[in-house]
């Protein structure tokens, strides 16, 4: 209970690095804000049959216009970053004091936009004095992460020996994936 009889309140992602006690550093233990534990990048470029000599063999204006095409393929998959462990939003506070850290905050829920963690799994310790056992950023609750996809099509047109022109169309992001903040207070 706080001060005013009230049950603690947890902030998740409110700590900004702060250490909880400078003078006892085993505290702040912890995996890095940035960490991406999983990530893939791949690439690819596919020249299309289509044109002279090709699968789809085309001549003169034709060839022109619809041969020579080449398309590229940017993919990017990766995991989401930590996300900071909750300080304790108690009345009196000394320190950037955490919580402690009683359960897994990333089972035994269904995750919404509403509650990101299991926030049971929160305590507050047990005096004002004392930092919490929560690490500085939880392993295994992250932001969403990221997953994109690139695309290009594009074409050079042959002007003179020395001049080309390249015609290109490209869509970045392709399936418009939203890419959200990572949970903050509700203060």
């Amino acid at each position: 209970m706080t001060d005013d009889g009230n049950p603690p309140l947890f902030f998740v992602g409110t700590h900004q690095g702060t250490a909880q006690d400078w003078r006892d550093l085993r505290f702040e233990h912890s995996i890095g804000p940035q960490d991406v534990k999983y990530s893939f990048t791949g690439s690819a470029s596919y020249d299309l049959p289509v044109g002279k000599g090709q699968m789809v063999n085309l001549n003169g204006v034709s060839d022109a216009i619809l041969g020579g095409w080449t398309t590229n393929f940017i993919l990017y998959v990766g995991t989401g970053v930590p996300i900071a462990s909750p300080t304790v939003g108690a009345a009196t506070s000394y320190f950037t004091q955490r919580a402690d850290l009683v359960c897994n905050p990333s089972s035994g829920f269904h995750r919404s936009a509403a509650e990101w963690v299991n926030n049971s799994c929160f305590a507050s310790p047990a005096s004002p004095f004392i930092p919490g056992t929560a690490p500085a950023y939880l392993d295994n609750v992250r932001t969403q992460g990221a997953h994109n996809l690139d695309v290009s099509i594009y074409k050079t047109f042959k002007i003179t020996e020395s001049k080309a022109l390249r015609f290109d169309i490209s869509s970045y992001n392709l399936f418009n994936t939203a890419q959200f903040e990572p949970p903050a207070d509700k203060a």
